[in-house]
């Protein structure tokens, strides 16, 4: 029987305290706990369901799809959520197990970390054993795994960059790289963002082993042409992968810059201890942590003798490269690829995580020598780095008393064991075993304080899934969205396969964003939610089919948003106990209207917005709401006083909540919509103490919407003609200035006819797919074909089987300007720069193929001369 090859080893216990740890603190979906880290819950759950319905065959939505809001290019997605070869996992699982095919997937990047690792440590550093298995836990276990474990899309750079650097250790030794090449090749497919990290690491790592190694310039020239033409062939073979990715930052990402929180290095560093001992996971300093005797022996290594002082002050000087996004903003931004992270700080910590990994197995390749000096040195080092965490980083991170008592006694145990280490009084591997307990207790710690306060995937998926199914089928061929969701996933659109509005991925255009905000949604940023939509919007988007839930936001991690009261009266297309499916009149997917491009829409005028969109597409005049109706404000502890359309609450006892309330009278058995100040509106869960209020109703119904955008609330004005808004303030309220709520009343007559109007102007469907649309139209002179999905690059148009240009329509939307007649008209799409990748890549895998029959012809003559 063949023994067990003993990079296993590692592999099996990262994967086995992995697990435990996820039962221990019920994070382990296969014991039944819930998954909630990075944006698992709301966002890569529902990628993953996309992802299995294009490998299942539904190819149409490969480079654009309906699911992605009202409709958008996937090229972003893919180079940044779905490219990892591990992916292709997701098929094993069912649809209604996505979220263990997630788990597994994280699982196995873990594990290949740890197996890699050890292969790194055992093969090019010299170290044993017994070393490697340690290291190679600690590395694939670091906080910055054990607390970013969610966005799995960047544990490839994480599990590959041992076996990259294993092979550029070879380089390092004028030797051609296979292993290199084809690693290197598959991080930057599955992220181009981490990857785009990892090779800044690899120019700085090249360039302090070239320099610790140099002999002379003939050979530093040919090791550096080894690695640039190395670097080269994976950057081209992963072309298919990366060239369609950058086209679509070009178009979005690239095109606007977020705000960057300014970086203060002194702060930063006397912080750093917090996150380099013991219960280091916090977010506001790098997450290294990879064991407390992992971080000594970094120290020990600085001052060890047996290493000579170049080799010492080189390593010295790559580290503070690896650590310079601390040191000032430019640099920072310079290692996110010049955005700043949003709500995930340090994002290339994996790579200071991967470098003290390296340092302290080198420290240990050679053994700690024993003399008095050293000793000395090593523990007056040691001491005056426990009392930086004691005075300063316990203070700036928060770090509480009670886990401050446990992280120094982890850190004296530890001095006391490379100490006795260092005299032969102990052996390699009760430090080495000392590494892994410390590196499961952290998983355990950091997992423990994960909120729970989430919907277990199922039954929810399945219920909702079964109960969309019951609406008939010529229903679900156009738009389909929902006021609910589980633990904030706006994509569910991908998941249960339906064309949405709600959408959530950082590849978003923000132009999107920034128009239904205009319109009264909560929509910023990488974000839009069609909570708060009115039937205008819904006319506008095409909004065919609005499910509501009677179920209340504080089931846990079940949100509720909004409240579309506005569509009773409505014709349902099915109903349970729980749900309602309205059926809503709208306007079709295209048809025959004005572009409308220079129109200007203001801040805070969600309905004047609404309004002035659609007289501008169908050239009309209507008027589809009321004059404001004001309310009859009563108040229990609170004064109230009006300036124009503002209005200020002073609490009379601050140390008592309070409650407003603001009656309306108008028609019976009308509709309309209240507007509502954002600082009003809190997160589904009640816990978002910067809202103003800490509940909401109208005529007795408790809502929530997000704390965004001025948001109308739509209402049924019942037979009594009153409608009543209850606003339930917390403590403290003191100068509260929010916009005045007022009712606005629907005219649905003549939102009725302008949906009449525009549906006999509209383009007769033939075919609806992600990739391909085309259907048949007569435009009359001065009109132009309008549609209600987003512009973006890959669009071609045909009409009557000719190329024409495509234009835009509000600026954001596909339109085609033509002269006046009938028209059959085609839409493809295809992926930008998908065609230019591929065949880059085909001349990167000939040249890839070239090189090895050339490097391996040219060692043949090498051995033949010897």
């Amino acid at each position: 029987m063949k023994k067990i090859p003993k990079f296993v080893i590692p592999v099996l216990i990262s994967a086995l305290l992995f697990l435990l740890a996820g039962l221990f603190t019920g994070t382990n979906p296969y014991f039944g706990g819930t998954l909630n880290s990075g944006d698992i819950l709301d966002q890569y759950l529902s990628f993953f369901g996309y992802l299995r319905h294009i490998l299942l065959g539904n190819l149409s939505d490969f480079s654009y799809s309906f699911s992605n809001g009202l409709g958008g290019s996937m090229a972003g997605n893919w180079g940044y959520y779905l490219l990892s070869p591990l992916n292709f996992i997701v098929l094993l699982f069912p649809a209604t197990k996505v979220n263990l095919a997630i788990y597994t997937i994280i699982l196995l990047k873990v594990m290949v970390a740890s197996g890699s690792f050890y292969y790194l440590a055992k093969k090019k550093m010299g170290a044993t054993d017994t070393w490697s298995i340690s290291f190679g836990v600690a590395y694939s276990l670091s906080a910055y795994v054990i607390s970013y474990f969610g966005n799995l899309m960047w544990l490839d750079a994480i599990a590959f960059l041992p076996i990259i650097v294993y092979g550029l250790l070879s380089i390092i030794d004028g030797k051609f790289s296979i292993t290199y090449v084809i690693f290197l090749a598959i991080t930057i497919v599955a992220n181009y963002y981490t990857a785009f990290m990892t090779c800044l690491f690899l120019v700085g790592f090249f360039f302090y082993q070239a320099f610790i190694t140099f002999t002379n310039w003939k050979v530093f020239i040919k090791k550096f042409v080894i690695f640039a033409i190395s670097s080269l062939t994976a950057a081209l073979i992963s072309s298919f992968a990366s060239i369609p990715t950058f086209y679509n930052l070009l178009e979005n990402k690239l095109n606007y810059s977020l705000s960057t929180s300014p970086i203060h290095p002194k702060s930063l560093l006397l912080a750093l201890p917090g996150n380099l001992l013991f219960a280091g996971n916090k977010l506001a300093v790098p997450l290294m942590y990879i064991g407390t005797i992992s971080t000594l022996l970094v120290i020990t290594y600085f001052f060890n003798s047996k290493f000579s002082l170049k080799e010492r002050i080189a390593s010295l000087v790559f580290l503070f490269f690896i650590f310079s996004g601390l040191f000032s903003t430019k640099l920072y931004l310079l290692w996110h690829g010049g955005q700043p992270p949003q709500y995930y700080p340090f994002r290339f910590a994996f790579l200071i995580a991967f470098s003290l990994a390296y340092f302290a197995t080198l420290s240990v390749s050679k053994g700690l020598p024993f003399n008095k000096k050293n000793i000395l040195t090593w523990n007056s080092v040691f001491l005056f780095f426990i009392i930086i965490y004691y005075f300063f980083s316990r203070k700036l991170l928060g770090i509480d008393k009670q886990v401050s008592i446990i992280t120094i006694s982890v850190f004296i145990i530890s001095v006391i064991l490379i100490n006795l280490y260092i005299r032969k009084q102990i052996k390699p591997y009760v430090l080495a075993l000392v590494i892994i307990l410390d590196i499961f207790a952290n998983t355990c710690l950091a997992w423990s304080k994960i909120s729970k306060n989430v919907t277990s995937y199922n039954p929810y998926t399945e219920d909702t899934i079964a109960f969309l199914n019951k609406i008939p089928k010529q229903a679900k061929k156009q738009r389909l969205d929902k006021s609910f969701l589980i633990n904030n996933d706006r994509g569910e659109s991908y998941m249960m396969n339906y064309h949405g509005i709600n959408s959530f991925s950082s590849n978003n255009d923000s132009k999107l964003t920034t128009f239904g905000g205009l319109l009264g949604l909560p929509s910023i940023g990488y974000y839009t939610f069609y909570s708060t939509g009115t039937q205008l919007t819904d006319a506008l988007f095409g909004l065919n089919t609005y499910v509501v839930s009677n179920r209340l936001s504080d089931m846990r991690g079940f949100y509720n948003y909004g409240l579309r009261d506005d569509l009773i009266g409505n014709k349902i297309w099915y109903q349970n106990k729980t749900n309602v499916a309205y059926r809503i009149n709208t306007f079709p997917l295209a048809f025959a209207g004005y572009q409308a491009n220079n129109i200007k829409l203001k801040e805070n005028n969600p309905l004047s917005n609404q309004v002035t969109v659609l007289n501008s597409l169908t050239n009309t005049n209507t008027q589809y709401f009321s004059k404001a109706i004001s309310a009859h404000e009563t108040s229990n502890n609170m004064t109230l006083s009006h300036n124009a359309n503002l209005l200020t609450m002073n609490q009379i006892s601050t140390k008592s909540p309070s409650t407003v309330t603001f009656t309306y009278h108008a028609q019976p058995n009308s509709r309309g919509y209240i507007l509502l100040d954002r600082s009003l509106m809190m997160w589904a869960d009640y816990t978002d103490i910067n809202s103003a209020a800490s509940k909401l109703t109208i005529n007795g119904k408790s809502f929530r919407s997000l704390p965004v955008n001025l948001q109308p609330i739509g209402v049924h004005i019942p037979k009594n003609g009153k409608v009543v808004l209850k606003i339930y303030l917390r403590k403290n309220i003191k100068n509260k200035i929010i916009i005045d709520p007022k009712l606005y009343l629907l005219n649905q007559n003549n939102l009725n006819k302008t949906i009449k109007l525009v549906k006999s102007r509209a383009m007769s469907l033939t075919t609806w797919k992600g990739n391909y649309i085309s259907g048949h139209i007569h435009l009359k002179r001065g009109q132009a074909l309008i549609t209600t999905f987003p512009y973006t690059s890959g669009w071609q148009a045909t009409a009557n089987g000719k190329p024409v240009k495509i234009t835009k329509a509000l600026n954001r939307f596909i339109s085609l300007k033509l002269p006046a007649g009938n028209y059959k008209i085609i839409f493809k799409h295809t992926m930008p720069g998908l065609k230019l990748g591929t065949i880059i890549s085909i001349i990167g895998i000939v040249l890839f193929g070239a090189e090895i029959h050339h490097f391996k012809y040219k060692n043949h003559r090498i051995k033949k001369g010897k």
